[in-house]
């Protein structure tokens, strides 16, 4: 399994005795980096972590009041603001765990771009040291751009530190995919004419998910009067050749299950949403996907930990919990509610680009095509293979791509799901305040004038 571990990018610092001191002031930070010590080529593999880092804190943090919102979490704790998002409010402008988690993606995005400046123009200047640091860091780019895409309607994206600038506005939140795939494709160049090709499998995969998510992003946009849309299914053509073009390099390298983690421990960073689910207790795994399911906000009645006595989500032809949902949640190795606030979190995957060139197969009416993808992703569990019989073929894809944690459960994915194919989500703990409505796209709403 290929996986990315983050780093800080700062060292750590070193014993400093007080003898060494003239006074109990007079202490000089090891840690400092000048402005200028940026400007030096030599930093720019350290730059390239840094940036990785920044964007590994960020989808650890945001994830948590984004699963909230969808469901995918449920709520059982004490914090009034967790609740808020649990009944369905989520453009209340205040709620605290949105507003914390805003910062974490809005420094990722400033720090990608000002490093992917600065690296180009050592690269430029023929002084970048090691081009794959530059190409690491326009994967990162790629990412949080698509990260930005996925979980909000409005963000300011042209603020720089301590000056504002006005969000981009909701019609054109296309641009930030826009961005996500320029970075991809020049980070691919340069992993080409580096013949790195981890670097080009995560790069191709990153470009094909951030075309898949331009196409679904403008079928939603302007808000449909009505949810499902008429024509939900992607079936954009850049895309399909870039999932096809990574699933094969996956297999050339002997990862046909390949994924892209974060990876988290005590001596980098760790995950909020980890620490909230498992330390702090102040949600549980949604009533959706496992036992015992939880009847009310707060859990009053059943399901008040966040234990999973079994999986509730099971395959609709062998009829048997989710071996996926299982491996994410309970695998001693890996598994989220095993790790507490160290477990690793997916962003890309090989099972994500199967259900990519699926959807576009099944869009195109191509049934021998959508199973010849659907059974290659399903194979990877050693599920039955899927031939017509029974399910539907869009209940199908509904539900693969429901149970994918790589790209459903806890993996930022679940809005455009949920508006454009219906994929269900478990509202027991809808209020009238309800605000997930078929005419409002997003989840975690926020249209911020900070950067």
């Amino acid at each position: 399994m290929k996986t990315h571990r983050s780093y800080r990018l700062l060292g750590v610092a070193s014993v400093v005795t007080l003898a060494a001191c003239s006074s109990l002031l007079d202490v000089k930070n090891p840690n400092n980096v000048n402005q200028s010590d940026l400007s030096n080529p030599a930093s720019a593999a350290s730059q390239a972590s840094g940036v990785l880092a920044t964007v590994a804190r960020a989808w650890g943090q945001i994830l948590t009041p984004y699963s909230m919102a969808t469901d995918e979490l449920t709520w059982i704790g004490s914090r009034d603001a967790w609740q808020t998002l649990d009944q369905g409010t989520i453009s209340e402008p205040t709620n605290e765990f949105v507003d914390a988690a805003f910062f974490y993606v809005g420094e990722a995005r400033w720090w990608s771009d000002e490093t992917i400046k600065r690296l180009s123009g050592f690269d430029a200047a023929n002084t970048l040291p090691d081009r794959n640091d530059l190409a690491r860091t326009y994967l990162s780019g790629a990412i949080i751009y698509t990260m930005i895409g996925n979980l909000f309607d409005n963000f300011p994206i042209g603020s720089d530190r301590t000056t504002a600038a006005a969000p981009l506005g909701a019609a054109k939140m296309d641009s930030v995919y826009k961005v996500a795939i320029a970075y991809a494709t020049s980070g691919l160049a340069i992993a080409q004419a580096t013949g790195n090709q981890d670097l080009q499998l995560a790069l191709t995969a990153e470009r094909a998910t951030a075309r898949y998510y331009l196409a679904l992003w403008t079928k939603l946009n302007p808000a449909p009067a009505t949810v499902p849309v008429a024509s939900p299914l992607v079936n954009d053509a850049g895309a399909v050749a870039d999932a096809n073009a990574a699933l094969a390099l996956a297999t050339t390298l002997g990862v046909a299950d390949w994924r892209y983690q974060f990876h988290y421990d005590p001596t980098t960073i760790s995950t909020d949403i980890g620490f909230e689910v498992n330390e702090r207790l102040e949600m549980r795994i949604g009533s959706t996907y496992v036992y015992p399911i939880c009847s009310v906000s707060g859990c009053a009645t059943g399901g008040k930990t966040v234990a999973v006595d079994s999986l509730r989500l099971k395959d609709p032809i062998d009829n048997k919990a989710d071996p996926e949902l299982t491996r994410f949640l309970l695998s001693t190795a890996d598994g989220f509610l095993k790790h507490t606030r160290y477990g690793p979190l997916t962003f890309l995957s090989a099972r994500e680009l199967q259900l990519i060139v699926a959807e576009a197969a099944l869009a195109a009416s191509n049934n021998a095509g959508f199973q010849a993808a659907i059974n290659a992703e399903r194979a990877l569990d050693g599920l039955t293979a899927y031939t017509g019989v029974g399910p539907t073929a869009l209940a199908m894809l509904q539900y693969e791509r429901q149970r994918r944690c790589e790209c459903g459960h806890l993996a930022g994915r679940f809005r455009g799901d949920h508006h454009s194919r219906d994929v269900p989500a478990n509202h027991d703990h809808r209020t009238a305040r309800e605000q997930l409505l078929p005419r409002e796209p997003s989840v975690v709403r926020r249209t911020l004038k900070r950067g």
